[in-house]
């Protein structure tokens, strides 16, 4: 079982670049917010990313877009001179933000898990962990289902339909 940190606990942590993170699975759950970051990021419309760099999994009618991986990586993830990096890291995804801390849930945000495969844990300084990111990858997930759900259960969207007029929502109303 992963370790559990609340608010105001400290955590020994400092990235080593070894890029872990970005080989273990991949299996990064994409938000619209997300999708339009890395679309914007990018330099195209959102609609490019699908199929090249995410998918869609179907779960009982609930899409969820998710990052593609080659063989045992992140679509994203480089290695220069030997050493991993993300080719969007300005636009990564909130997942990969506050990785190794996971959220316990996204109504949860005064804790988290903090991932027992990362090698940078217990190396460093003590810090606190990326409280303000968590804040923004709840909000970012509660807006992203509650408009899934609306388009789907009470509007009739098929799940594709849905996720694809979320992401039309999202990148045409937020401020970039």
């Amino acid at each position: 079982m992963e370790r559990v940190v609340s608010k105001g606990e400290r955590v020994r942590y400092r990235c080593i670049r070894s890029g872990t993170c970005c080989r273990s699975g991949p299996n990064v759950a994409l938000t619209a917010f997300d999708i339009c970051r890395i679309a914007r990021f990018l330099n195209t419309e959102w609609r490019g990313l699908r199929g090249r760099f995410i998918y869609v999994v179907i779960a009982d009618q609930i899409p969820i877009p998710v990052l593609r991986g080659i063989s045992d990586r992140c679509v994203f993830l480089k290695t220069e001179n030997s050493v991993p990096s993300c080719s969007i890291y300005p636009a990564r995804p909130m997942r990969c933000r506050l990785f190794p801390f996971i959220p316990v849930s996204p109504s949860i945000r005064d804790k988290m898990y903090v991932s027992r495969i990362c090698p940078g844990v217990g190396v460093g300084e003590e810090s606190e962990p990326p409280w303000g990111d968590l804040e923004k990858f709840s909000d970012e997930s509660t807006t992203h289902y509650k408009l899934l759900y609306e388009y789907i259960f009470n509007k009739g969207y098929e799940p594709l339909q849905a996720l694809e007029a979320v992401i039309d929502e999202v990148c045409s109303r937020t401020a970039w």
